[in-house]
């Protein structure tokens, strides 16, 4: 019993963080002084583990920096918004949503619409969540949302817009022209998701052909991202005044009204260039030359 209250006695003095004079009752006879004691707190390996795994835990998924937050898609054509996200914690952690009436689109490689043309794209542990629309319509363009379920949401604005081929005649809607001189009409397809097959050319109502009693019809086309087509009649005479339409296959067409003059001259009157460059008109003279002769 008196060792048990040393013990006591000397823990208290650790305790209290100094030495404290005890007068005992008794006297302690026998009784080996022991030593000061130290408290240490040790810190096993796994605690470190433990606060390893969640420094780990708190990484937050993020977006990746490079992702554009505007896309292009041709009316009619596929339209395809790429989400990258890192340290997803699911491949079912990242949604698309349409912004003009926030309804989810696809969650994780899932579609979550009636509309057939919406598509989910997504392989398993692949940092891309992909949103194809196929078949774009005029009412597709607007935002589009990347959304990310953490707390807080995270979440990426995308705008997606719509082109739609336009067709024009340069010049109208009325050209002037003087009697014997050279026909230009220009045609340009803008937007367009792929050069039109054809380009016809009516006079009135009727077709304009290279084998017409009229002669020195020709006609110079370049197809690519915007397709022109040119309509060239030599020798400027009255009856070919009236209204041109332009008709790409499959478009709208556009319409210029040409009026043949003899000796007049208004201010909106064409000079035979119709915003071609010189060298491209003496290229374009030349080929229709030699459709010309062949005509013949």
């Amino acid at each position: 019993m008196f060792i048990l209250l040393y013990v006591m006695c000397m823990m208290a003095v650790s305790a209290g963080g100094g030495p404290l004079e005890v007068d005992a009752a008794y006297p302690l006879a026998d009784v080996t002084e022991m030593p000061h004691l130290n408290f240490i707190r040790f810190r096993g390996i796994g605690d470190s583990l433990l606060e390893e795994e969640e420094e780990e835990e708190e990484e937050v998924p993020y977006f990746d920096a490079s992702m554009s937050s505007t896309y292009t898609a041709y009316l009619g054509k596929t339209a395809t918004l790429t989400c990258v996200v890192h340290a997803a914690r699911s491949d079912k952690s990242v949604s698309w949503i349409r912004g003009r009436d926030l309804r989810i689109l696809t969650v994780g490689g899932y579609t979550y619409t009636t509309d057939l043309r919406f598509e989910a794209l997504h392989q398993k542990a692949s940092s891309e969540w992909t949103l194809r629309i196929k078949s774009v319509q005029l009412r597709d363009q607007g935002s589009y949302e990347c959304q990310i379920t953490t707390k807080p949401i995270r979440t990426f604005n995308v705008f997606l817009k719509v082109v739609e081929p336009t067709v024009e005649v340069i010049g109208a809607p009325d050209i002037y022209v003087n009697t014997a001189s050279m026909i230009n009409l220009t045609c340009v397809v803008n937007h367009a998701p792929y050069p039109p097959e054809a380009i016809t050319w009516f006079h009135g109502n009727q077709t304009i052909s290279y084998t017409s009693k009229r002669g020195g019809v020709s006609v110079v086309e370049e197809r690519g991202e915007t397709t022109t087509s040119i309509l060239l009649l030599q020798n400027a005479r009255a009856s070919d005044s009236g209204t041109f339409t332009c008709q790409p296959e499959g478009m709208e067409s556009a319409q210029v009204t040409l009026h043949v003059l003899d000796g007049e001259r208004p201010a909106a009157m064409q000079t035979n260039s119709s915003s071609v460059s010189t060298s491209r008109l003496s290229a374009i003279f030349m080929v229709a030359t030699i459709a010309t002769i062949a005509v013949f």
